[in-house]
């Protein structure tokens, strides 16, 4: 079984993906290009350890033995034991290929290389990994610490044997697995966006208010969360350059981002990370 991770990135999903498997006793190893935010990454984990001690989900005790099963790496090179690797970089094919070719050559032969990308070409990835038969996406969901989702996705030459171990191990994670063909937003970025983006265009269109958008789905459709809410949630530059990428790859008008989202993000309104976005004060949706 896997017992010792390597996550690269330490950003909003990095940090979760590291204290996902930390919870679930393994040793992770956590790098970031930028020190910075590696620091801040493991601020964010330690923070979110201590609100699950006030809301007396775990003890003091129990979040001290999560935080200190995860370790900051001082270089790449450290991974040379690990038996899984996952890199969360930011979205950009060229910078997740650059880290994948460094990563794949430190790890051992025998490890487990994979991406968390969103909405990435699985196989354009797999080209800059040395040893592709091991390497494969494992699309995790925010926040990873409680969403029990994964989307599998195996590139051409990834192995029956790898696949079958990532699946096995998820499962022991507590995750459900699901295994996707390699294309475009996979299973849910590839409708939620759509959605999201149908909402924000029916906001344009003065059809409804932003507010009544997201009553409308939740009481309607039974979603725990509007659509317009969960954009600031996921970040509306992400959302954007999401959709960028599926109007590139499926040449669908249906994902030119909506008017609002250009300028929302345009005025710096990123959503919940940037103090507001559809709703200024996150209380909508």
């Amino acid at each position: 079984m896997i017992e010792r991770i390597g996550v690269v990135g330490a950003g909003v999903m990095g940090s979760g993906i590291a204290q996902m498997f930390a919870e679930q006793g393994g040793t992770v190893l956590l790098w970031d290009l930028d020190s910075d935010r590696l620091e801040k990454g493991l601020s964010q984990i330690r923070m979110r350890l201590k609100r699950g001690v006030e809301k007396q989900q775990r003890t003091p005790e129990q979040s001290d033995r999560i935080f200190s099963r995860i370790i900051p790496a001082p270089a790449l090179h450290s991974f040379g034991e690990v038996q899984l690797a996952v890199e969360a970089v930011t979205e950009n094919l060229k910078i997740k290929q650059r880290v994948l070719a460094d990563l794949s050559a430190v790890i051992p032969g025998t490890a487990i290389a994979a991406s968390n990308t969103s909405s990435l070409s699985i196989e354009e990835l797999s080209r800059a990994v040395a040893g592709p038969q091991r390497f494969l996406g494992l699309h995790f969901f925010n926040p990873p610490t409680r969403l029990e989702l994964v989307e599998v996705v195996p590139a051409a030459r990834t192995s029956h044997d790898v696949l079958r171990e990532a699946r096995a191990f998820l499962r022991a994670c507590g995750k459900t697995p699901v295994v996707v063909k390699d294309t475009p937003g996979f299973i849910v970025n590839r409708l939620l966006l759509l959605m999201i983006n149908e909402a924000a265009r029916m906001l344009d269109e003065g059809v409804a208010t932003a507010e009544d958008i997201d009553a409308a789905m939740r009481l309607g459709a039974l979603h725990p969360v509007g659509p317009l809410a969960l954009a600031d949630l996921i970040g509306l530059d992400t959302c954007t350059s999401i959709l960028n990428v599926f109007q590139a790859k499926l040449g669908a008008s249906s994902y030119e981002p909506a008017h609002s989202l250009h300028t929302l993000v345009s005025e710096g309104r990123l959503g919940r990370k940037s103090g507001g976005g559809f709703f200024a004060d996150e209380a909508g949706g």
